[in-house]
Order: structure tokens, then C-alpha cells, then sequence
């Protein structure tokens, strides 16, 4: 009998005897490549390198015994600077520049996983909540879920400010910035602005003393143009931008295509921008945090938000 292959991938010859009676009814063999098969009848056999950054780190919270569980893939190597394995219990992942970091499926991203969530995520790569208590509170919680083996986990999170009079309903138009409401919703990202670019893969826009964005009601609503004048209620972004929430930002296509055709009057300028106070309508982050969110952010990606009991079953 020669050397044992899992599909396409040559294990070698096994170095020891399978060992039995583990957790859960579990088994476990060791080859000669420096791969491991575990089994379980909940998870079937899978493949593990125990003596990588992953390997080891499953080993340090307990292997199959500990919090992680078994593995529900096998190690999954991505080119020669990361990786990743998923468990019954979390993700296991590693990055030659920011090293190995545990997910556990847990918290307000699983329920991207489980079918709580209210609003389609689309399969984005990343799924940014933005999360409110109740109605008439501008105060959230950001909450960045990132898609890795087809599940969502969280990368990171921080305060948020969203519309000075909160949320509307789900469905109902967020309407004039002049009410400061939010609208409910799940939207796409797809393009950023600002007065320096913080290295981002979406398309990005350097704003000028010209930038506007469209209030009145015509063929410029919620679009950006230039103009050397000023007419209200367009945004004067060169002026916000000055004022510190338009150092950066990032647009969420509320009420305008792909997500929708624009509808006049339905609300314009909702952007994701810095500044952590309440907004006109936006959600509000510190300058450093939009600036990290625009590192790792790619077109596509998604942003969820309003009132925790309106988004999650």
C-alpha cells in the first residue's frame, strides 16, 4: 500500500497508529509530510498541520477539547503568506505581516451565519453593521464581520455615530438631511473620497474647493458634481471636508444605483466619514478607524444598518 492521498494531496506514509476514544468519538492519525487527519462523526476527517502558526494555535486553546472543537476544513493555505482553518467553533487565521488571530463564531457576525440576519449580506467580502439600541438614538456600535471559508467572523469594532435623530423604520426613506435621520437598510460600497487617499481598492475620489453633492431635487440628486458656486441643500464637500468629517469617507449607495435607481426626495449624502459626532444621516467614525476601514475595504462590500431588533431575528 503506498503513500495515503485525500484528494489531490499526498499525505505520505503514516507515522504512528490511529489513536481512538477521543472527544467526541473522535479518532486521529499523523503522516510523514508533517499532516495530521482528524476525525470525528460530526465533522468527518479533515486535515490539519499541527505544526504551523495554525496548527499551533489550535493546540494552545485545548485542540479538540478546547474551545475551537474540531476542524470543520482542512488547512487551507493561501500563497506562502497566509492561511486559514476552520473549527466547529471558530476560524483559525494566519498573516505573515499581522500573524495568527482566533474568530470564534459568536456574537452579532454569526448571525450573518445562521440566518438572524433581517438584511442580505449578498456574499460581500466584508459586512460592516452599524448597530443602534433603539429608535431616537444616534449612538452604534460598527462592527466589522469579514468573510473568510464562507463564513463570517469579526475582524474588529468600535463606537459609531449615526443620524442625530436616530433610525427610521425599515422600509421608510431616511428623507431631507435637514430631519438627521438614518435609513435602515443593507447597501453596497463601491467608492470613496477624500483630501488624502489612506490606500484603499476603492475607486477613490481627491476632493477640490469644487466638490458637491446634489440636494435639490433634478438630475444631479445624490450624485457628486463640481461647481464654483453654492446652492443649498447641495453639500459643499470641500467645506465638511475642511471641518474634519470629510477627510475621508466612503459612499453607501443609498438611494442611488447599484442598490436602487435614485427616487427624488428619498435622502442623499449617506456616507460612511469621520468625525465621531452625531450626523445629518451618515454614520460617523474617528479619522484612524474610516482610514483602516478603507485599508481592507474592496467594491462590493456591504454596510448594514439600524436598530438591533429590526436586523436581527
Amino acid at each position: 500500500m503506498g503513500p495515503v492521498q485525500l484528494g489531490a494531496r499526498s499525505l505520505g506514509y503514516p507515522v504512528g497508529d490511529q489513536i481512538c476514544g477521543m472527544a467526541g468519538g473522535g479518532c486521529r492519525q499523523t503522516f510523514s509530510n508533517g499532516r495530521s487527519i482528524y476525525w470525528s462523526p460530526a465533522t468527518g476527517a479533515r486535515i490539519v498541520r499541527l505544526q504551523s502558526d495554525v496548527g499551533r494555535k489550535w493546540g494552545w486553546h485545548g485542540w479538540e477539547r478546547g474551545a475551537l472543537g474540531y476542524p470543520t476544513g482542512d488547512y487551507v493555505p493561501q500563497g506562502r503568506t497566509a492561511a486559514y482553518q476552520k473549527f466547529r467553533h471558530g476560524i483559525v487565521t494566519w498573516n505573515a505581516s499581522s500573524g495568527t488571530r482566533v474568530h470564534m463564531f459568536r456574537g452579532e457576525c454569526q448571525n450573518l451565519n445562521n440566518g438572524r440576519s433581517v438584511q442580505p449580506t449578498r456574499n460581500a467580502g466584508r459586512v460592516s453593521l452599524t448597530i443602534a439600541e433603539g429608535y431616537g438614538r444616534s449612538e452604534a456600535t460598527f462592527v466589522n464581520c469579514v468573510r473568510i471559508g464562507g463564513s463570517y467572523v469579526e475582524e474588529w469594532r468600535t463606537s459609531a455615530y449615526v443620524g442625530a435623530s436616530g433610525f427610521k423604520r425599515p422600509g421608510v426613506p431616511s428623507g431631507h438631511t435637514q430631519y438627521l435621520y438614518s435609513p435602515q437598510g443593507s447597501y453596497s460600497v463601491t467608492e470613496s473620497f477624500g483630501v488624502y487617499n489612506p490606500g484603499t481598492a476603492l475607486p477613490y475620489r481627491p476632493l477640490n474647493p469644487n466638490s458637491r453633492w446634489g440636494g435639490r431635487l433634478g438630475t444631479l440628486y445624490n450624485k457628486y458634481f463640481e461647481s464654483t458656486g453654492y446652492t443649498w441643500p447641495d453639500e459643499n464637500m470641500w467645506y465638511f471636508a475642511q471641518s474634519g468629517d470629510y477627510r475621508l469617507g466612503v459612499v453607501i449607495n443609498y438611494n442611488r444605483p447599484p442598490d436602487s435607481p435614485i427616487v427624488q426626495g428619498n435622502g442623499f449624502a449617506i456616507f460612511l466619514h469621520a468625525n465621531k459626532k452625531p450626523t445629518a444621516g451618515c454614520i460617523a467614525l474617528h479619522e484612524h478607524e474610516v482610514a483602516r476601514y478603507m485599508r481592507t475595504a474592496r467594491p462590493g462590500d456591504r454596510i448594514i444598518m439600524g436598530v438591533r431588533a429590526d436586523l436581527f431575528r
